[in-house]
């Protein structure tokens, strides 16, 4: 019924991604039809999301999982045209759901946990500082800070502080 398409750009660890950090809307129109046919194969109805991991030594797509849940950056579907969370009480109350698709180029950040990584990164010289700023310059979602309710996002500071403190003192214990 409503579909966005994103890459998971940044995660954390790095190979195997428990956290996404930062994510980007992409036009990926391969990847649309098959997790379409595999939720309706399994007919499906909710929220969920299908991920896909690309196969290095063909270049092709594979499902990796399906998750029926809520994720860490569904936000960033509003942002791109497509409000999950009210299309799903449409599908709950048994009103119709319009067909809609994300558009590309949207983005949406962690910040503290993508600071983390994009350092690990740059350090590895995967990344450099100049694409590291270019790539969170807004506009972009934030997971945590939001005008109208600031206090969460404000409080990942000190949290995030804490924590790599405690990192680095740990690094230097003998």
């Amino acid at each position: 019924m409503a579909s966005v398409v994103a890459r998971r750009t940044r995660q954390f660890p790095k190979d195997f991604g428990q956290l996404s950090t930062y994510v980007e809307t992409v036009d990926l129109p391969e990847i649309i039809e098959p997790a379409e046919r595999l939720l309706a194969e399994v007919r499906f109805h909710g929220l969920a999301e299908v991920e896909f991991k690309r196969d290095p030594r063909n270049g092709r797509c594979k499902v990796l999982d399906i998750n029926p849940r809520v994720w860490g950056w569904h936000t960033l579907s509003k942002r791109a045209g497509v409000d999950f969370p009210y299309l799903l009480w449409l599908l709950a109350t048994g009103q119709p759901v319009p067909h809609l698709r994300g558009r590309a180029g949207e983005r949406w950040v962690h910040l503290s946990a993508d600071l983390r990584v994009a350092i690990e990164e740059i350090l590895g010289g995967r990344l450099s500082w100049w694409d590291y700023l270019r790539s969170i310059r807004g506009p972009l979602e934030s997971a945590l800070f939001s005008w109208d309710d600031p206090l969460p996002g404000l409080f990942d500071l000190p949290l995030f502080a804490y924590a790599a403190g405690k990192r680095f003192c740990q690094s230097i214990k003998v």
